[in-house]
């Protein structure tokens, strides 16, 4: 049982000489003002003919953070608040008193995560406004009508909660071609692949056709259409054509049209387009796990691209009730990685709610044969898994099918401004220590010099590849 649970039946506890408002009540009324300083008044919002959506939750809360990430509120907000037709006020309430900024913002040590990035609605850290509706558990989700009277929710879903309004307090109109882009991270074992973008129907419609841009810079490189079928509350994958990426620019995808029409809403029609390339990593690596208060439920494994797990480790040794010998630590692993090879990282944990309990950080790194870190991914609670596809690559380092006459880069040491001996156009990426791409060219050819002035003095790598191989040099800026 994880500590979260235990502070769930205190709070109950605590709260057991109260009962919980009675449905149907009338809702007790407050001016409160959130974490951005804007006021909001409960009677202003159910004059005003508004349907008000209020969570109360704790930072610390496991099902509180559950239900937070799982997006339903933020649905409702893109579909019925002010995003969309306007006729809904969400609310978030931090309902411990205890609560600090620093937990809000998932720095303190009393929370399950961030709770403010990403979070469209107003966040208010308002223990009085629990106390007023009686709560006796976290979370507690209170709809309140135009009426003014109050009902706890049961529906944890956009869906459930939109049919409880309507049922309860008036049907919800909704608006049409209300479409919106989804932040989402594409990893590849190279510069070049194919990424996939997301978008989310908040409409009242079913769209059928879309036209999608994809921006590097801001500038539109890529165009893509979708046809299919998207429902209410549903999300669909489109995947453009194969490019090839620079890893030090910014890259946005953005819906331009739905069903022939433009979005009702254009502001939430562009999201980033995240683009990770794998961590170069040596044969021989070395992984160090981070532990929480509960190793017992910890255990990792690295899988080739095949599926195939090369590599695992933990649950660790500790107490069923937490802590112990390996809580709250480092636990390191010795492992070789096969050569020419792309890999997944994989996070589990057997209670489902992640590495996320205890005062130090908690997740994984992966450091190479000369001690430096070439991969580092913080955790919290994300669950009972977490894939990271694509982190490591061993490809660079395994695959040389250029002959050493057809390819050379000159001259080495330099100042900064190379050449390349090659017989056909190549693409060439500058990897530095830390396994980060810092430079990328493409149809380069022996007349074409490469300038790397603007990077720091040091070893690079420089990965050079042909439409048929790949190979590898060392490079040192001096």
């Amino acid at each position: 049982m994880k500590k979260i649970t235990l502070f769930f039946a205190f709070i109950l506890l605590s709260f057991q000489s109260n009962a919980q408002i009675a449905p149907g009540s009338v809702a007790p009324d407050f001016t409160a003002t959130d974490i951005n300083g804007v006021s909001h008044h409960l009677a202003d919002y159910l004059a005003a003919g508004k349907t008000v959506i209020i969570d109360v939750s704790a930072t610390w809360c496991g099902p509180c953070w559950n239900f937070h990430n799982s997006g339903a509120l933020e649905d409702l907000y893109a579909a019925y608040g002010v995003e969309g037709s306007g006729e809904v006020v969400i609310l978030f309430i931090e309902g411990d008193a205890t609560t600090t900024n620093d937990d809000l913002n998932g720095t303190g040590t009393n929370t399950q995560g961030n709770w403010v990035a990403g979070t469209p609605y107003p966040i208010i850290d308002g223990s009085n406004i629990g106390s007023l509706y009686q709560i006796t558990y976290f979370p507690t989700v209170f709809r309140i009508c135009p009426n003014g009277l109050v009902t706890e929710m049961a529906g944890r879903t956009a869906s459930s909660i939109r049919t409880d309004v309507n049922t309860n307090c008036g049907a919800l109109t909704g608006v049409q071609n209300n479409v919106g882009a989804v932040d989402n991270t594409n990893s590849f074992c190279s510069t070049t692949g194919a990424s996939i973008a997301k978008m989310r129907n908040y409409g009242e419609n079913t769209i059928t056709a879309a036209t999608l841009n994809l921006k590097e810079n801001g500038t539109v490189v890529a165009t893509k259409n979708y046809t299919g079928s998207m429902p209410r509350f549903s999300t669909r994958p489109v995947t453009f054509d194969s490019y090839v990426y620079n890893p030090t620019a910014d890259y946005t995808v953005e819906v331009v049209t739905v069903n022939s029409n433009p979005l009702f809403n254009p502001t939430i029609s562009t999201a980033e387009m995240g683009v990770a390339v794998a961590a170069q990593a040596t044969a021989d690596v070395v992984v160090k796990v981070y532990t929480d208060y509960y190793p017992t439920e910890i255990s990792w494994n690295i899988k080739n691209s095949a599926g195939t797990i090369v590599a695992s480790g933990g649950p660790y040794v500790g107490n069923a009730n937490g802590g112990g010998a390996d809580a709250n630590t480092t636990k390191i692993h010795n492992v070789t990685l096969p050569a020419g090879i792309c890999y997944s990282i994989n996070l589990l944990d057997s209670y489902g709610d992640g590495w996320g309990l205890g005062a130090t950080p908690h997740g994984i790194e992966v450091f190479d044969n000369t001690n430096t870190s070439i991969y580092n991914k913080s955790v919290g609670s994300f669950g009972a898994a977490l894939a990271l596809p694509n982190a490591l690559s061993t490809t660079l380092l395994a695959i040389n099918n250029f002959e050493a006459s057809d390819v050379k880069l000159f001259p080495n040491p330099s100042t900064g401004v190379i050449s390349i001996n090659t017989t056909t156009p190549v693409a060439v990426s500058i990897i530095d220590v830390t396994g980060k791409v810092v430079f990328v060219a493409t149809n380069v050819t022996k007349d074409k010099n490469i300038d790397l002035s603007g990077l720091q003095k040091g070893m690079y790598l420089a990965k050079i590849s042909s439409e048929n191989a790949t190979t590898t040099e060392k490079i040192i800026l001096n």
